[in-house]
């Protein structure tokens, strides 16, 4: 009886670190799988921003790129061509808008309230 609970124990005290030991294991794989699984995500998306820049590289590189930026920067237009210049609101007023729009707003409104005009 003794040397059958002795062997019982014997047989405890070695199972219990060696479960311990593959149950840490276990955490460190599935550590180590998620990360593997993060990396490969990772390269996926770069190697996409890869493929983005080399297309935007490609098409910088054309003729076409380079002469609409010329165009567009320098106001190029080609024979048979009519340039068209769209100006912002902002340099219509200074250019010269109405008296009215002089007027600052609390005057527009005293004589809005008042009946001035």
């Amino acid at each position: 009886m003794i040397k059958r609970n002795l062997v019982l124990l014997l047989a405890v005290l070695i199972i219990v670190p060696v479960i311990f030991s593959g149950v840490k294991r276990i955490s460190s794989f599935r550590g180590t799988s998620q990360k593997v699984d993060e990396a490969q995500a990772e390269l996926e998306q770069l190697k996409k921003e890869n493929e983005d820049l080399k297309r935007e590289l490609q098409y910088k590189s054309s003729e076409g790129f380079a002469e609409g930026e010329i165009r567009n920067k320098l106001g190029m237009v080609k024979q048979g061509e009519t340039e068209v210049i769209i100006t912002k609101p902002e340099e219509q007023k200074a250019e010269g808008g109405s008296q009215q729009d002089q007027i600052p707003n609390w005057q527009k409104w005293r004589d809005l309230f008042l009946g001035r005009s």
